[in-house]
């Protein structure tokens, strides 16, 4: 049995005690509520807080991927607009050929006919070389980056339209008067040399095939070089494609990455708060009791004659 003591209050020092772990509890939970999350620093849970730091930077790492593979199909939505442009130009310059082979156009016509043609392969020559994605070439045969796809290691896409790699870009352009042949204004009019060429080399390597280079003004070399380009448009669209489907996937993780954690990290609300009122009120007793307890001391005065 516990005596009546003056110097050591027992029952106040237990409920001191209590009184200090409610009240721990009382302004973690508020801490809880008012910040959202269940751990606002390694104490409140270490393992929990390690996982939820690997969680964040998966989800930060994610959202910078996608700005990449956005990047990466802004350039390739800006060679696919110029290659429009060139395969407008090629169905012009093969328009105005079917024209002159018409036989029956003057002089002067053929002249207006071939003033146009020079200034539409001067137009694809200064696009091959302008033509640019933040300052990198896109229709020379050199455009070739590593898009980061994801957030680890080895998440990239190689973004590769260099010549001589299958599907690549390479537009060719001479407008010098001595490439494309007697071609200049007021000189003697020939329809049958331009000097453009359109490579799509074959895959796995090997020698370039459908190449058309200093090729003659017949519709046959025209043709295959508005295919080639056709060709090219239809690698840039499936490089995008590839890229839209990895925007799409890293749109799926990071989705369950910010769900997995806020099961780690983020309070439940309705618990914290139920939480929070129950060691509110247990407070508040033990203040009532603690005050009881400290008033214990005084009754040994009755037992003092």
């Amino acid at each position: 049995m516990q005596g009546l003591r003056v110097n050591t209050n027992i029952d106040s020092l237990i409920i001191q005690r209590a009184l200090g772990l409610h009240t721990r509890e009382v302004n973690q939970s508020t801490e809880r509520l008012s910040t959202g999350l269940r751990i606002n620093r390694p104490s409140d849970d270490s393992g929990g807080y390690v996982y939820g730091v690997k969680l964040d930077s998966q989800i930060r790492g994610a959202s910078a991927a996608q700005r990449n593979i956005n990047d990466g199909i802004s350039a390739l939505d800006s060679s696919d607009t110029a290659l429009d442009t060139v395969v407008s130009s090629m169905q012009r310059i093969r328009e105005l050929v079917v024209e002159a082979l018409g036989g029956t156009p003057s002089s002067a016509e053929l002249d207006a006919g071939q003033t146009e043609i020079n200034q539409l392969v001067t137009k694809i020559s200064d696009l091959r070389s302008s033509a640019k994605y933040n300052g990198k070439n896109l229709l020379d045969g050199t455009f070739n980056i590593d898009v980061q796809t994801g957030s680890n290691d080895g998440d990239k896409y190689a973004l590769d339209m260099r010549s001589g790699v299958w599907g690549g870009v390479d537009v060719n352009v001479s407008s010098s008067a001595s490439a494309i042949g007697t071609l200049g204004y007021q000189t003697t009019k020939r329809l049958d040399r331009i000097s453009i060429s359109t490579t799509v080399p074959p895959i796995n390597g090997g020698t370039a095939t459908g190449v058309v280079s200093g090729a003659g003004g017949d519709l046959d070399n025209l043709d295959q070089m508005i295919q080639n380009l056709s060709t090219m448009q239809s690698s840039v669209s499936v490089k995008r494609n590839r890229l839209s489907s990895d925007y799409n996937f890293l749109t799926d993780s990071k989705f369950n990455f910010e769900k997995a954690k806020s099961n780690v990290m983020d309070a439940d609300i309705a618990r914290e708060s139920s939480r929070l009122t129950v060691n509110q009120v247990l407070q508040q007793s033990a203040v009532s009791l603690l005050a009881q307890a400290n008033s214990s001391p005084q009754l040994a005065l009755s037992l003092i004659p």
